[in-house]
């Protein structure tokens, strides 16, 4: 009996359990290692990631992985981690994060198991990016040349976030940082001033999210810095909607305006805990 207690795998985790149902959208590589993203911006770390036998490690924006659905993880006793997922187009398939290994989730919870084993985790924070002073700061904004070009592309269709890495680089950003910090600042002042609605788009169809703007900012912020740069474009983070006060605000030339959905995106859009 004792042996059997000893040789069993450790109890699962509540951040482990809470990666199923979500859906890979990006992979990075780096001197430091491998990081694994899905659409809620949650990140699996280790220096090495290999999927099932094949010996080729994961590599950057791997076609393997990305679409993929997270279906349930499983550790062993000695702190690996074998992440069962189900591709759209391939099946099932089997991620290894090789020790040491961390998870990183909402508002800084983490869990992470280093090389001998031993397990560490941290609860949830405060939010990173939808504190009450930023909310206020948001929503006494007015509109910067960028936002008010963002607003006319939207006249036309839905938006992503490569829209506003476009402009961004058309305004003389270059530099990783800028795009992590002023993009999600872009559109969280847009979205809390109501301009914009925050949504997926599905079979030609948007669908706003009814969520709070709180959760919706936060999102941003935290899946922006997990693909980091000018990476997020279409299908990442969400798709973005008009509002009639968006609408409003581009003057009589807005009345002349094309519906949104008929530029040809069709998309799946974000799934997830945002669908």
């Amino acid at each position: 009996m004792f042996e059997f207690l000893r040789s069993s795998p450790p109890p699962s985790h509540p951040l482990l359990d809470a990666l199923a149902g979500q859906q890979i959208i990006h992979t990075r590589v780096e001197g430091r290692g491998t990081w694994t993203i899905t659409d809620r911006g949650w990140t699996l770390h280790s220096r090495i990631q290999r999927l099932g036998t094949d010996p080729t490690a994961v590599g950057l924006r791997d076609e393997r992985l990305l679409g993929a659905g997270i279906v349930g993880t499983q550790r062993g006793r000695k702190g690996e981690l074998s992440v069962h997922l189900q591709h759209p187009r391939l099946g099932p398939l089997l991620l290894t994060p090789l020790p040491p290994w961390r998870l990183s989730a909402d508002r800084g919870a983490m869990l992470s198991v280093d090389a001998s084993g031993d397990q560490q985790d941290a609860p949830p924070g405060p939010p990173r990016f939808a504190t009450p002073q930023a909310m206020a700061e948001h929503a006494a904004s007015a509109p910067s040349g960028i936002e008010e070009r963002l607003l006319a592309m939207g006249r036309e269709r839905w938006l992503h976030p490569g829209d506003v890495v476009e402009l961004l680089a058309g305004a003389g950003a270059l530099r990783d940082e800028e795009f992590e910090s002023r993009g999600p600042l872009l559109l969280s002042r847009m979205l809390v001033r109501g301009q914009l609605r925050a949504g997926t788009v599905r079979e030609g169809r948007f669908t706003a999210w009814d969520l709070p703007a709180e959760q919706i900012v936060e999102h941003i912020g935290t899946t922006w810095a997990a693909l980091g740069g000018r990476t997020p474009g279409p299908d990442m983070i969400a798709w973005f909607e008009l509002t009639g006060s968006g609408r409003d605000g581009l003057g009589p030339t807005s009345a002349q305006a094309m519906p949104p959905g008929m530029s040809g995106y069709d998309s799946p859009g974000v799934v997830g805990g945002f669908r």
